[in-house]
């Protein structure tokens, strides 16, 4: 289906996005490109470290520890 043309058979100029220009949609584009693939390759490799390999839970780990210095707490000194 062609484009309709205006009044003089002009075409429609292409629909685009006004506040950037060609450089700074390049720079947009590839960034969002850069951030998709990064995750993505994250997220893969996370999974199947997960569940292929032992993996230690940390939120666990990190309340054993506060347990453990919890429990080395001097006592106050109660001199009167």
């Amino acid at each position: 289906m062609a484009a309709r043309a205006g009044p003089e058979g002009e075409q429609p100029p292409p629909a685009s996005l006004p506040w950037l220009s060609g450089g700074a949609a390049a720079w947009a584009v590839g960034t969002m490109l850069q951030f998709l693939l990064g995750f993505t390759l994250g997220n893969v490799v996370g999974m199947y470290l997960a569940q292929n390999y032992d993996i230690p839970n940390i939120a666990k780990k990190l309340e054993d520890f506060k347990k453990d210095v919890e429990a080395k707490k001097k006592p106050p000194n109660d001199k009167s």
